[in-house]
């Protein structure tokens, strides 16, 4: 069974989208909470979130207007979940419908088991080349390899930094503990570039040499004498993506 998590702060005009792509999964041993974080109490944010409780009663949402900043609302949803495996979904994407089901046997064997992503929105059709299957030898310093929307983490594993690069920073984390990290080969989640988000962050670009630097990786100039890719997938005459 997996606990989802929604943190928002921004994006709540993507929720229906973000919602309904956790109820159209063909898993269906989940619970999801939502968690508004920022806003005043009672906010409109918190209300219209609030109306999804009445589509399921797996869904639940919670008014942390007390809270600010995705790592530290993340940490305090732990204590409302009631599984031992934690899924995060940004507000912003989109689940394709057999995610939880392609991942799930890999959950035991594997402390964060993540999948490939293709990005839609302000860029679309571009499929970052990440690592597939075993990862847990790869050179994380390289790149992030776990897609952020995409990650099923062992529960007693999960805690956030508030640094702006809080999914890299526990990959690193975990990685320089030995854990073991898998990322399935088929694209299972849809990533929303636009101007508000994560992705588009100002400034958290230059986080990331000092943070690779206190993990012992390093600097991204060194980095990148080996640069990621990204592949731009072939489309058909009906510019329908071939995966």
């Amino acid at each position: 069974m997996i606990s989802i998590l929604i943190p928002i702060y921004n994006g709540i005009e993507f929720i229906n989208e973000s919602v309904y792509s956790v109820l159209n999964q063909t898993y269906s041993q989940w619970e999801l909470l939502i968690g508004i974080n920022g806003h005043p109490p009672n906010s409109e944010v918190y209300l219209t979130a609030k109306e999804y409780e009445k589509i399921s009663d797996k869904i639940k949402v919670f008014d942390f207007h007390h809270l600010k900043g995705k790592s530290t609302t993340l940490n305090h949803m732990l204590q409302y979940t009631n599984y031992n495996y934690i899924a995060l979904l940004d507000v912003d994407d989109i689940w394709l419908p057999k995610k939880l089901e392609i991942q799930s046997p890999l959950i035991g064997e594997y402390d964060v088991i993540g999948t490939k992503c293709i990005f839609f929105g302000e860029k679309t059709g571009i499929i970052p080349n990440i690592p597939i299957g075993n990862i847990s030898k790869y050179n994380f310093g390289l790149g992030n390899p776990i897609i952020n929307s995409s990650c099923i983490i062992r529960k007693e594993l999960c805690n956030w930094n508030e640094n702006g690069i809080e999914d890299y920073d526990l990959w690193l984390r975990l990685k320089n503990i030995g854990k073991k990290f898998f990322n399935c080969r088929k694209i299972l989640v849809k990533h929303r570039i636009h101007s508000n988000s994560a992705f588009n962050a100002q400034g958290n670009g230059k986080k990331v040499d000092p943070l690779l630097i206190s993990h012992g990786y390093k600097t991204t100039a060194e980095r990148n004498k080996n640069p990621t890719k990204i592949i731009i997938p072939k489309t058909n005459k009906m510019n329908m993506v071939i995966i």
